[in-house]
């Protein structure tokens, strides 16, 4: 499944059922062409006050009605959705005409490929890795037992949002386990391309 309906997702759906189509189907297209286009805020204030007078909803259905599409189709982006699977769970839990659910889809169709493109290149993560530097070094307890010497890696992660950069101690076990760990999101990451 991928988009869970909550009870806020219900009321949006409700909101959307309420709509002429043909204002839905801009409204609609208009969210996926902000969506491609990667803006945080898709609509100007002054935008969403002729928005409100227009499709005549109060400022908080208004609100909840742009929240529940951009969540649609974000989810959708997210999750990789065919239209196909989008058209047939909607027909199924979301409750709405098939008009509205053609609309939905009929958008996804046209724009899913440039949103789910944003979406790749977009961070859920504030704070992004730029820079690492590295050293490595060998850690004596003692001259006298040479043999007790350990390699030690210093790893400095530089990030963005940060002044002061991460630095991490691994000795060769956790290097490994870092390695294996890294082989992993690899091949998840070859799988998904």
């Amino acid at each position: 499944m991928w988009i869970t309906l909550t009870p806020r997702l219900k009321k949006g759906l409700e909101i959307v059922e309420q709509l002429e189509s043909t204002k839905f189907r801009q409204l609609a297209s208009h969210i996926c062409q902000g969506l491609h286009s990667g803006s945080d805020k898709i609509f100007s204030e002054d935008e969403e006050e002729k928005l409100t007078l227009s499709l005549n909803l109060k400022k908080e259905n208004l609100s909840l009605l742009l929240d529940t599409i951009t969540f649609v189709y974000t989810q959708a982006g997210f999750s990789m959705v065919e239209s196909a699977e989008m058209e047939s769970f909607m027909k199924s839990c979301f409750g709405i005409s098939d008009d509205k659910i053609s609309i939905f889809v009929n958008t996804w169709t046209t724009y899913s490929q440039q949103i789910i493109q944003v979406l790749r290149r977009k961070s859920v993560f504030p704070n992004q890795v730029h820079d690492i530097n590295w050293s490595f070094n060998i850690q004596a307890s003692s001259p006298a037992h040479a043999a007790d010497n350990k390699p030690v890696l210093l790893l400095q992660l530089n990030t963005t949002g940060e002044s002061k950069p991460l630095t991490v101690e691994m000795d060769k076990s956790s290097l490994s386990d870092l390695y294996e760990n890294l082989e992993k999101i690899q091949r998840q990451l070859d799988a998904l391309n």
